[in-house]
């Protein structure tokens, strides 16, 4: 079974293939707000790497977010046309699971953060087991950051670096940060987690599935009062 991996949760990019959920290509890239423009490309490009055709492909597997408004939109509506036209499964997964995921289950609190534009991050919270289901997926400033992790915890992610560089020794002495710089995720993970989904059942409709989209109100009120209201 041959599998389409597709992520364009951010300006980090790439594109797979995998069969029965293990990874034989990808191809990441820094994308400068043209998504729509180089994600066909790149997948034409993957595909004639591994002789692939279209009608070899029985799933797509896509990153649902959260993530850019516009860089989402392409990736996911790209894999929802293609599934429905190729009569292939749709499996989406939570991009802040696809950060995670490789720091589960090693006897650490994992917190995965993305970016998410002024000092905002896309935060996501697991615990110590390797079960990649997060408390839940929120949108918070790094200042929020300071006080929300503590203890022994691991902090990863396509934000991560930088979140400590800003915030330093005020999360704690027993953070962990692993040096990881874009692109910190995977397609392989992707692949890996959707497969799995896919073999117990859970798939996707093309018609009705949406990306996570993260809004808070108390933050971009916060954001308006100290910018004297203006964006």
């Amino acid at each position: 079974m041959v599998e389409l991996l597709i992520d364009t949760s951010t300006r980090y990019a790439s594109v797979g293939l995998s069969v029965d959920g293990e990874s034989v290509t990808e191809l990441a890239w820094r994308s400068d707000r043209n998504h729509s423009v180089e994600l066909a490309p790149a997948i034409r490009s993957v595909m004639s790497q591994r002789g692939v055709e279209m009608a070899d492909l029985k799933a797509i597997f896509v990153a649902r977010g959260p993530g850019g408004f516009s860089a989402l939109r392409v990736g996911m509506s790209t894999a929802k046309v293609m599934a429905d036209a190729l009569d292939a499964a749709l499996v989406s997964v939570p991009t802040l699971d696809m950060e995670a995921t490789p720091y589960l289950g090693l006897g650490h609190r994992v917190y995965a953060v993305m970016p998410a534009g002024r000092l905002r991050v896309y935060l996501g919270r697991y615990d110590e087991s390797d079960n990649a289901v997060p408390r839940e997926y929120t949108v918070c400033r790094y200042e929020d950051l300071a006080g929300s992790i503590t203890g022994d915890a691991l902090l990863c992610g396509e934000a991560a670096e930088h979140v400590w560089s800003v915030l330093g020794t005020r999360l704690g002495g027993d953070i962990r940060v692993p040096i990881a710089p874009p692109p910190t995720r995977r397609t392989g993970v992707l692949a890996r987690i959707a497969h799995s989904m896919w073999t117990s059942g859970i798939t996707d409709d093309p018609a009705t599935l949406q990306p996570i989209y993260l809004r808070s109100t108390q933050v971009e009120a916060a954001n308006r009062s100290s910018s004297g209201g203006k964006d």
